[in-house]
């Protein structure tokens, strides 16, 4: 059902063609020189780098703890998958919340300085799931963990669409992905030996310190803490 809606709405959508460029015309249709396009682009502005990094590095230390750690939590405190399911869902509400607050609020100011915040606040979400004892507890973890990451994703796909030279919006944004969804399955095999070897707690602990460090790097840069979402116009 949800995938319907989802057609219809893109359906709706009506995307104007980017302006040309002259690199970009140059540079082919094949998926590795689109790749090294969208590495160059984001290379020649530094806020463009920092931003990635950001995302990756922030990545790296959720998406693991979060797609296997919690599972294993879960088992091992006997929540089964219906403790589990109500841990999913309440990530789902929180993120499902960041979107609907973006939509009525619109326009976020100092959006480059929330962006770089964010990593740090789903990393306290992260260990959050590990240190609470109780499925109540773990729930409202996750809500909150859930608000982070749907705020999280609206402002890097915004940031991205205004940081970034119209003509190479697809190359930048597939870069993006790859460094974030792209690379996210790699870390999931090491977080489950991980976790069988050391237990979960000291393996949330060092994924919180990395999704941190990706709140210091976007800390650090002043382009991205004073970068701002586009205005509409009018």
């Amino acid at each position: 059902m949800l995938f319907a809606v989802s057609l219809v709405l893109l359906l709706a959508v009506r995307v104007a063609p980017p302006p040309p460029d002259d690199r970009a015309a140059r540079a082919g249709g094949t998926a590795w020189r689109d790749l090294v396009e969208g590495l160059r682009s984001i290379r020649g502005r530094h806020v463009l780098t920092v931003l990635v990094v950001v995302i990756a590095v922030g990545e790296r230390g959720f998406a693991g703890p979060f797609d296997i750690g919690l599972t294993l939590v879960a088992a091992g405190r006997g929540w089964g998958t219906a403790g589990l399911g109500w841990i999913v869902s309440g990530f789902g509400a929180g993120a499902g919340a960041a979107s609907l607050l973006l939509t009525v609020r619109g326009r976020l100011p100092r959006a480059g300085l929330a962006q770089a915040c964010c990593p740090g606040l789903g990393a306290a979400a992260v260990a959050g799931f590990v240190f609470v004892p109780v499925l109540p507890g773990a729930v409202a973890v996750a809500v909150v963990g859930g608000l982070v990451a749907g705020l999280s994703g609206a402002l890097c796909g915004a940031l991205l669409q205004t940081l970034t030279d119209p003509a190479y919006l697809g190359r930048v944004g597939s870069v993006a992905a790859l460094f974030s969804l792209g690379v996210a399955p790699m870390s999931f095999p090491l977080t489950g030996a991980a976790i069988g070897a050391w237990g979960p707690a000291p393996v949330f602990v060092a994924s919180t310190a990395v999704a941190a460090a990706g709140a210091v790097v976007g800390l650090a840069a002043p382009a991205l803490r004073r970068a701002e979402l586009a205005r509409r116009p009018g």
